[in-house]
């Protein structure tokens, strides 16, 4: 007879479950509508695999990250599980055919993103499959109220509406209170059951520094490292930067970004899991779904967004139940710009309806027309033509997406970056060799100083504006000094382009919801403060207890190892 232990044992290897894992299977196999909170590394997935694997029947599950459908998919083949991942490396003929074979029945996990369900003809396709099981991954993406709000995971009430008897599972490592009671209503559960692990993490050491230089501090930490690390960054060129210094400096380094090719990023990550290279320098597109033991040391050499994005990162470290660290540096100047960042977070209602006349301007669309209309966006040079601050106009523009008026493109607001990889006399030797291509290479170094040094990003239309050339004429230059060595180019992949979804009215009549804002502006400002409050520390407070509270947990014991416990100790 199958059992939940069974499963595990055959397909996993494990004897027993996790803490609060079989509980969640349970409540699952019992039909009830759950929402599991479980903290990195307690391995969410196996509570919507195992009874998936119990019953007849497909789980559909819904994931924003497409490199952990990816992982997740693979994982299952190697186990001889039938699980596939519709996405963009599907082309349309060959998703048709893998829903054909989901009717007859051949696979038991199809992931997919919550865009993808969205659309009508795949809500069709689903109603003639037997479907046992919804698993919902990062579910704090459905409430406006969480820290990384994705509008698509708002449509996913759906579910209940198209197949009211089939229960959900809804999986998150990081909610407060107030996004749990969001999450249960936005999904519209009927019986629902919320299932919290403890968030303290007892081997796990949180500690921040604030120092005057924190590539010193970064090298002691390195020094002293007995295992793998995962050091983040908050943009790319941060992680390019620090990456190539720390290579310099003698460490065995590996950089991840979003912006590398996806055979780049599984290089890397293999190399890191086999601990190659066990140091890895990354945005937070890094660890989704990861689960490597021996991780020593999680380090944030920039400040996070949240406190729930730092949660998350830092619960990487220590999954084997060693002892662990986490640890956040940073330095005064970090600290000004990113009080700056939170500031800029929510423009004004006025910043934002002149931002929205500025970009119909831009495109030269009169008011009345426009609806469904496309228009080729260069973000760079919009803020450039109007003066505005690129982080105020991209939080603007982003909010006038979120209200319906506009939709841009992934590109929009990611431009393309390059790096120099020539040294001076190779540089003088190229140009000599190739007249034309040199002087495209000449302007790069005079336009943006440092890139000798760093990656940068670029504008081709500011250097095709430069050379009295057109942009084709820049990116084929730009693609011959790839070829040749001379540069790193890694371009945006497709044209920057906003849709208008209405015909432009006047900014004086824009509709948008100030409640809903005023709402959301609070709500922001609420958890930057217990952020704040966070990281400055308070002298008594044990921060594994801070950060329980923060998650709603009530009783919890000082973890006697943090920054905080070992200064009250002394």
């Amino acid at each position: 007879m199958k059992t939940a232990e069974t499963i595990l044992k055959k397909y996993w290897g494990y004897d027993q479950f996790r803490p609060q894992q079989l509980v969640v299977i349970n409540s699952v196999i019992e039909k009830n509508d759950t929402l599991a909170l479980l903290p990195t590394g307690a391995g969410k997935s196996l509570c919507f695999q195992v009874p998936t694997l119990l019953e007849d029947g497909i789980c559909l599950v819904i994931s924003p990250l497409i490199a952990l459908m990816q992982d997740q998919v693979k994982d299952l083949q190697s186990k001889h599980i039938t699980a596939i991942a519709l996405g963009g490396q599907l082309s349309e003929e060959a998703q048709a055919e893998v829903m054909a074979a989901a009717k007859r029945g051949k696979y038991k996990f199809i992931y997919c993103s919550p865009e993808k369900l969205a659309q009508q003809n795949f809500q069709n396709e689903l109603k003639q499959v037997k479907i046992t099981l919804f698993a919902i991954d990062e579910a704090h993406c459905i409430s406006q109220w969480g820290y990384d709000f994705r509008p698509p995971y708002r449509k996913l009430d759906v579910l209940k509406k198209l197949f009211p008897t089939i229960p959900i599972l809804a999986m998150t490592a990081s909610a407060i209170p107030v996004v749990q009671e969001d999450i249960v209503k936005q999904l519209a559960f009927k019986n629902e059951h919320i299932i919290t692990d403890s968030f303290l993490r007892p081997n796990l050491k949180y500690s921040i520094h604030k120092v005057p230089v924190k590539i010193q501090v970064l090298r002691n930490i390195l020094n002293e490292l007995n295992g793998a690390a995962i050091i983040y960054c908050n943009t790319r060129n941060n992680v390019a930067q620090l990456a190539q210094l720390l290579n310099a400096y003698g460490y065995n380094v590996g950089a991840y970004h979003a912006g590398m090719a996806i055979e780049e990023r599984k290089k890397v990550q293999a190399n890191w899991m086999e601990n190659i290279t066990p140091i890895v320098v990354c945005t937070n597109a890094f660890g989704m779904g990861i689960n490597k033991g021996d991780v020593r040391k999680v380090i944030h050499f920039d400040i996070p967004g949240s406190l729930e994005q730092y949660y998350q990162e830092a619960g990487r470290a220590g999954r084997d139940g060693q002892f662990a660290e986490a640890i956040l540096l940073y330095q005064q100047n970090d600290w000004d710009y990113w009080i700056e960042l939170q500031e800029k977070k929510y423009p004004s209602i006025e910043i934002i309806k002149k931002i929205y006349q500025d970009l119909a301007d831009f495109v030269q669309l009169p008011i009345g027309l426009g609806e469904k209309q496309q228009f080729i966006f260069d973000f760079e040079n919009f803020c450039t033509i109007f003066k505005w601050d690129k982080i105020i106009a991209r939080n603007a523009l982003s909010w006038i997406q979120q209200e319906g008026h506009v939709r841009f493109s992934e590109s929009a607001f990611t431009p393309s970056m390059v790096q120099v990889l020539g040294d001076r006399y190779t540089i003088e030797q190229f140009q000599n060799a190739h007249y034309e291509t040199g002087i495209v290479l000449q302007t790069l170094l005079r336009t943006y100083g440092g890139i000798l040094d760093s990656p940068h990003f670029i504008n081709e239309q500011l250097i095709a504006e430069l050379l009295q050339r057109d942009v084709p004429f820049v990116i084929k230059h730009l693609q011959f000094l790839t070829q040749h060595g001379m540069i790193n180019f890694d371009q945006k992949q497709n044209q920057p382009v906003v849709q208008f979804l209405w015909n432009r009215s006047s900014a004086s009549f824009m509709k948008i919801d100030f409640d809903h804002y005023q709402l959301m502006k609070k709500a922001f400002n609420e958890r930057i403060k217990q952020f704040i409050g966070y990281i400055q520390g308070h002298p008594t407070i044990c921060r594994s207890i801070y950060l329980a509270k923060y998650f709603g947990e009530k009783s919890s014991k000082p973890c006697e190892i943090c920054d905080i416990c070992l200064s009250t100790k002394r």
